[in-house]
């Protein structure tokens, strides 16, 4: 019976002593992926040299980001230690970080030893534990992340596309053939006329998302402003279908809805005619192309409204919004770059046409399945 609490006494003792022991090492934790080779050489080369050379004074701890348990854990690191790196390798000592290969290889030995030898002051820090809930909240998010700018891609150059928009290029591109107009001339046209449309979509998208975020602080109205969008893009999306489906029976474009009403294409054909035929072209093309984009907002800011809700109804796009605005606007004048493109090699105005009704029906369904996946975004939104 002696022997026995001997036994267990050594035993209790034993256990004790292995924890303080633990507790009075320095303790380091590294995040990376099993399959990043930078990730193997910062722990061949670096981590495992030191722990075997201080075995009794440094603890540490490796984690595979390809986990899910890992990855939420990280988070927690992340927000303990106060960064959002999205670097592909992590370095947390007890009492700052380290992220990326080159930062970790170029200063990690020097501050872990620095810590070792002041192994009371750094040897107290206490585990962090993950949160599943934290990690779901991350996955969420870059699933929005992902869907924003697939949405983005889309919607940018379906508006660019749109009926509306073609309308216009069809009437640009046979005043300009009409007027016999040079190469030259067309390259200086198109290129003023271009610029000063994405300048002008770009400026009417930067105000209208600093509106929208003033008015975010206000709850009711910002969800008065979203559900609105939604309730925009739903109307929309049937149009574009029932447009499809009439079109395609009847192939006549006066019975299509969604188009811009006949005394506002009246008057874009005005502000070409007035401004183009005159000798200052460059100056002509950018009076024009202002005019006409706002014009044409009548008919593109339906896609481009639910959009930037969108966008706005998310914290983390405030900054990087600037950035995909400057992308959308890019998409949305692509088409026109092309067409310019090509009027310069010869296109005629009514190949354009032909194309344009040919792909009608085609047109009409894309814009409505977009108009349905930003309806989507902007309730997923609320849920998420």
């Amino acid at each position: 019976m002696k022997q026995l609490f001997k036994m267990t006494f050594l035993l209790l003792a034993l256990i004790i002593w292995s924890a303080q022991a633990e507790q009075s090492k320095v303790e380091i934790v590294f995040f990376g992926s099993s399959t990043c080779s930078e990730c193997l050489q910062i722990k061949k080369m670096l981590l495992y040299p030191l722990e075997k050379k201080f075995p009794d004074d440094l603890k540490v701890t490796l984690y595979d980001t390809e986990q899910d348990s890992a990855l939420a854990l990280l988070l927690e690191y992340e927000n303990r230690y106060k960064t959002n790196s999205n670097a592909a390798q992590m370095l947390f000592l007890p009492d700052t970080f380290l992220a990326g290969y080159e930062d970790i290889m170029a200063r990690g030995y020097s501050l872990i030893t620095e810590r070792i030898n002041n192994k009371e002051k750094y040897s107290s820090n206490h585990p962090i534990q993950s949160d599943t809930a934290q990690l779901n909240k991350f996955l969420k998010e870059k699933s929005l992340d992902w869907g924003f700018f697939a949405g983005t891609l889309v919607t940018g150059l379906v508006d660019g596309v749109n009926p509306c928009a073609i309308a216009t290029m069809i009437f640009l591109i046979s005043f300009l053939a009409a007027r016999k107009k040079s190469k030259k001339d067309i390259i200086i046209i198109g290129f003023a006329y271009t610029f000063t449309v994405y300048v002008t979509y770009f400026a009417m998208g930067l105000g209208l998302k600093g509106i929208l975020e003033q008015l975010k602080s206000f709850y009711i109205v910002s969800q008065l402003i979203r559900w609105g969008a939604f309730g925009l893009a739903i109307v929309v999306a049937f149009l574009s279908f029932r447009d499809a489906i009439i079109f395609r029976k009847t192939r006549k474009t006066e019975d299509i809805a969604l188009q811009l009403p006949k005394a506002v294409k009246m008057r874009i054909h005005k502000v070409i005619s007035g401004n183009l035929s005159g000798t200052s072209l460059v100056i002509g093309s950018i009076v024009t192309g202002f005019l006409v984009t706002l014009l044409e907002a009548i008919c593109t800011g339906q896609m481009y409204l639910p959009y930037i809700v969108a966008m706005t109804q998310r914290d983390n796009l405030k900054v990087i919004g600037y950035l995909y605005l400057a992308f959308y606007n890019f998409l949305f004048v692509l088409p026109l770059i092309i067409v310019m493109i090509l009027a310069y090699y010869g296109m005629k105005w009514n190949d354009l046409a032909k194309k344009t009704q040919h792909n009608m029906v085609l047109l009409k369904v894309v814009l409505g399945f977009v108009m349905i996946g930003l309806a989507v975004y902007l309730a997923a939104g609320s849920f998420f």
